[in-house]
């Protein structure tokens, strides 16, 4: 096999894997890009709730100071109802009096479904897909977890104008101590910060540590697919002082060591969206995470403080980000917390081009003509690299009939028709890899633009001429129809392999590619053609230069 046989075996091979792979993801995925999987949901009694609270082993280092806060604490409190809806331009969360925890959370500029009213949700209390954002204080003794009952002044909370929005829950424990626990919400933000109001009326001084906490009831399918990593990741991750971002597969909670960081994040991802717990930056946390009997918990376990009898202290704030993958929202958060934008192996080339196709959509103000213009760029970016590519296969084709008459006149003699047209190739001055190199050194490109269109939250539900839905299948399968017509097109323009089997395998491929794309993303779809009508124009003009 020579060289150039080679490198066009391993660029077929690694195109076909990129779509097989994204074609099996598209089958196992709802309309909102979520991974439908066989969940195993057990409820958790009485027993096995304790299971989920943090023991006071986790704290990560030995008490601190607190501030003394002098805030009287709301004393006139009464329950309605079982939780508290709060609004805002951005979210709608509900807040289980039972612990305090964000048992459902809406994104109001994201609909579920195209042109539906019905907002989309990221956190859920539905028995088939548990997602909560927990929180509480230990010792669990002294101290109100996840589990515990509070109390709500008000059922109703709505955001108004440019001001800050705080709801208190109210807590009262038998030793006399009272724990404000205060959610504060502001507009345009998908952060919601939690701190507590700690009214010490015992005795005893108190040492209490805050944790956070995200459940998850189902084990999505998580990592990425075969050899390459390709499919969106649904699972945890946690990111620390070392900048060292970690993807934890719900398959390896048990297993995954805890660790400690000054700063840092934990989350749990999905595609386009994702739930992080973002701890104060300044101090020391720990990070572990578990599964108990159906959940999948990642914990988040701050500093111990020491809160003396008869004064009130505020512990400090905890963030909770629920929302899109925006990553130029979420490299003003946290650091790092971009990272969870998921661009592949291939992210130090990636990141580079979804910022510039931000960059471009600045100005144009469209997703799909951006995407037209990347295209565009990134083909004049590589325009002599193609160059020499074309030229090698114009010659190759202009080659092609003494090819022929070489293999048949020694066609009882492989040695010599290999010597004759080496001889031809070195007396025409063509170099048959010349083709392949180019295409190879493009694909790392190619694979990185497949990814920043494949996770750009953007795109879900941005229509483009008659495409309802950019990150969805065409409809009416024009643009895989026009992609599979391009490739076949451009086909005819290079000389056919002089392999039979590689002719029949590259006969093949606009027909196996068309099938593939039926269900590929009209976004990433728009890509190919592009790149293919841009590909012909050249190629096209090369051989009209060379044969004239």
């Amino acid at each position: 096999m020579n060289t150039q046989k080679i490198f066009l075996f391993i660029a077929i091979f690694l195109t076909i894997f990129i779509l097989w792979d994204k074609w099996e993801l598209t089958q196992s995925t709802d309309e909102n890009g979520n991974t439908i999987t066989q969940t195993n949901i057990v409820a958790v009694d009485s027993q096995d709730a304790a299971i989920d609270v943090p023991s006071p082993s986790d704290v990560p280092n030995v008490a601190s100071t607190v501030s003394i806060d002098t805030t009287p604490i709301i004393d006139n409190s009464f329950t309605q109802g079982t939780f508290t809806t709060v609004v805002t331009d951005l979210l709608t969360v509900e807040i289980s009096h039972k612990g305090g925890t964000i048992i459902n959370a809406y994104l109001n500029e994201y609909p579920k479904e195209l042109k539906s009213e019905e907002k989309f949700q990221l956190l859920s209390n539905s028995p088939d897909r548990i997602f909560h954002a927990q929180s509480g204080l230990i010792p669990a003794e002294q101290m109100p977890t996840h589990q515990s009952e509070y109390t709500s002044e008000r059922q109703e909370y709505f955001l108004q104008g440019n001001s800050e929005l705080i709801v208190p829950l109210i807590w009262k424990g038998d030793n006399g101590v009272v724990v404000t626990k205060k959610y504060h919400f502001k507009p345009d933000s998908y952060i919601v910060e939690v701190d507590y109001l700690i009214s010490n009326n015992s005795n005893t001084d108190q040492i209490v540590s805050s944790y956070t906490q995200l459940s998850h009831g189902s084990e999505e399918e998580s990592g990425g697919g075969f050899m390459m990593g390709m499919q969106n990741f649904s699972g945890g991750a946690t990111y620390n002082d070392e900048e060292i971002f970690e993807k934890i597969d719900f398959e390896d909670f048990d297993s995954s060591p805890k660790t400690t960081s000054i700063g840092g994040w934990a989350a749990m991802i999905q595609h386009y969206f994702f739930a992080a717990w973002i701890p104060n930056d300044d101090e020391k946390h720990t990070y572990s995470t578990k599964s108990s009997r159906g959940k999948y918990l990642l914990t988040t376990v701050n500093p111990s403080s020491k809160i003396a009898a008869g004064t009130t202290a505020s512990l400090g704030k905890n963030q909770l980000y629920i929302g899109p993958k925006e990553h130029v929202r979420l490299e003003l958060l946290a650091p790092g917390l971009d990272k969870t934008v998921d661009y592949g192996w291939l992210f130090i080339i990636a990141k580079p081009v979804a910022i510039f196709l931000h960059w471009i959509y600045s100005f144009i103000g469209n997703w799909a003509l951006s995407i037209i213009v990347l295209t565009l760029i990134i083909k004049l970016a590589f325009y002599k690299l193609s160059e020499k590519s074309f030229r090698s296969m114009a010659g190759m084709k202009k080659l092609a009939p003494r090819l022929q008459k070489i293999k048949e006149t020694y066609k009882d003699d492989k040695q010599k028709i290999g010597k004759k047209t080496m001889e031809l190739y070195k007396t025409e001055k063509i170099n048959p890899a010349a083709g392949c190199l180019p295409i190879l050194v493009q694909i790392p490109v190619f694979i990185s633009v497949y990814w920043v269109l494949i996770e750009m939250v953007e795109l879900r539900q941005t229509p483009f001429l008659y495409l309802p839905d950019l990150s969805m299948k065409d409809p009416y399968f024009i643009l895989p129809l026009i992609m599979g017509a391009s490739m076949w097109f451009q086909q005819r323009l290079n000389p056919p392999p002089a392999d039979p089997i590689q002719a029949k395998i590259m006969m093949m491929l606009p027909v196996v590619f068309t099938v593939f794309f039926l269900w590929f993303p009209s976004g990433l779809v728009l890509y190919w053609v592009t790149n293919n009508v841009l590909s012909i124009t050249q190629q096209v003009y090369i051989n009209k230069k060379i044969n004239s």
